[in-house]
């Protein structure tokens, strides 16, 4: 494998055509710009409902921003190695973006890893917007002409869905006594071991930023670190292929009900996902007119109609953390709206290239539906986006329960939010589809 990586390496080189004056129609504008968000001194990890503290550091959390530049557009994509990023900040770190950079708030997306090593916003000075505008002000200034590559990519055996069926109920693999229990019992829903890649290539040959997308919870470190989890490791393991940096860029896939495959070494998955990005740099098909077409849309989503607190049900899959959420029910209560501010955003790179955004973390089969319902050869479903707004499972995990399912600050949207998500992303990916 060493070998055969090395020998991708060498020839990736050759697989975008060199940079031509002379065909301007075939490159597009790119920047990056990098800051370093990781703490200084020991932090809560945030993810989960038994807070652990940490201070030494596996991999560094990053702000990473690429800024794209075509056919009279702009368009920022940021990626933050954090849990969650809310609306309310969102919105505060896109306007400070459009005062510095003029680029509109409406072309920028924000995407958190939700790595559960890492602290929440509340930790940093500013809550992460200044952060945030100053790496979209570095990309901004460092535009240059680069091509652009596409592959699709697949990971096996490194996730799986983390909901199993035992006795007509949803248990998460982690609330059964015996975790290896769970192989006894089916999953309730598929994995999607398939993935894009975005690759863009300065004149001078080298990657000047790679983007992919994949479907799993950044929640593999399996120690209480502070860690971007495995996009800072596939991070790591790219560069090292490459031999030189490139800064790779995270969108979340919709994962609400994936995690890891805990019963195999933790590094299986850097090694699996990063080589198979590395493969495909080694096969990218070149983007002939990389055009822009972005297309934000604003609406009020629907919150839950009469919420009810499980206890039976929790008591049952997790009496341990029974109080912990009936806490959670009780102030989520309190805070109760009948709708919630929501944004999704589409952009078109070229023909045949979309990503869609949500600000949820969505179940699994409902982003594999939008993919294979879209207009365009690769669709990047991109959650946890311009907003976290909580679990969307689908009609059938809502029918058997569990975790993702009961109200609370994690899970307060409408039952029929997965189905609105799925309409207005294929709306927004047939218009870009047909835009000019």
């Amino acid at each position: 494998m060493k070998l055969t990586l090395a020998l991708i390496a060498a020839l990736i080189l050759t697989v975008l055509p060199a940079l031509s004056a002379n065909d301007k129609s075939a490159l597009i504008d790119a920047g990056v710009g990098m800051v370093d968000i990781t703490p200084a001194e020991p932090i809560t990890l945030a993810g989960s409902p038994s807070p652990k503290k940490a201070s030494e550091v596996k991999t560094r959390l990053f702000v990473r921003a690429l800024v794209l530049s075509a056919s009279g557009q702009k368009v920022a994509i940021v990626t933050l190695d954090t849990l969650k990023y809310p609306v309310n900040l969102a919105n505060r770190a896109r306007a400070k973006i459009e005062q510095t950079t003029g680029i509109p708030a409406s072309n920028v997306i924000i995407c958190a890893s939700h790595t559960h090593f890492g602290p929440l916003w509340s930790y940093y000075e500013d809550q992460l917007v200044t952060p945030i505008a100053d790496a979209v002000a570095q990309a901004a200034r460092d535009l240059t002409p680069c091509t652009v590559g596409t592959a699709k990519g697949r990971a096996e055996g490194i996730s799986e869905c983390r909901r199993v069926i035992k006795d007509g109920h949803a248990w998460n693999r982690w609330q059964l006594e015996n975790p290896a229990e769970a192989a006894q019992y089916p999953a309730e829903g598929p994995a999607d071991p398939e993935f894009d890649v975005l690759a863009l290539r300065s004149a001078d040959g080298k990657f000047k930023a790679v983007v992919y997308n994949f479907a799993c919870h950044a929640a593999n470190t399996r120690a209480p670190v502070i860690s971007a989890d495995y996009p800072g490791d596939v991070d790591k393991y790219v560069q090292k292929q490459l031999g030189y940096e490139a800064p790779t860029l995270f969108l979340t896939g919709a994962c609400g009900d994936i995690n890891p495959v805990y019963s195999v070494r933790r590094d299986l998955f850097e090694e699996r996902l990063g080589s198979e990005i590395v493969r495909c740099l080694g096969q990218l098909e070149p983007m002939a007119k990389p055009s822009l077409a972005i297309e934000c849309r604003e609406f009020q989503m629907p919150g839950r109609a009469h919420p009810e607190f499980k206890e039976a049900e929790v008591a049952r899959n997790w009496p341990g953390q029974l109080e912990h959420y009936r806490k959670t029910f009780d102030e989520m209560k309190k805070r109760e709206q009948p709708t919630y501010q929501y944004f999704m955003t589409g952009i078109r790179i070229g023909d045949d290239f979309a990503i869609i955004t949500n600000a949820n973390e969505l179940f699994c089969s409902i982003g594999m539906s939008i993919k294979s319902h879209s207009p365009f050869k690769q669709t990047m479903t991109a959650e946890q986006t311009n907003g976290a707004h909580g679990y969307v499972p689908t009609a059938k995990g809502f029918e058997n329960g569990s975790y993702e399912t009961w109200y609370g600050e994690h899970s307060y949207l409408s039952t029929q939010a997965g189905e609105i998500i799925e309409r207005e992303s294929l709306d927004i990916l047939n218009r870009l589809k047909h835009a000019n």
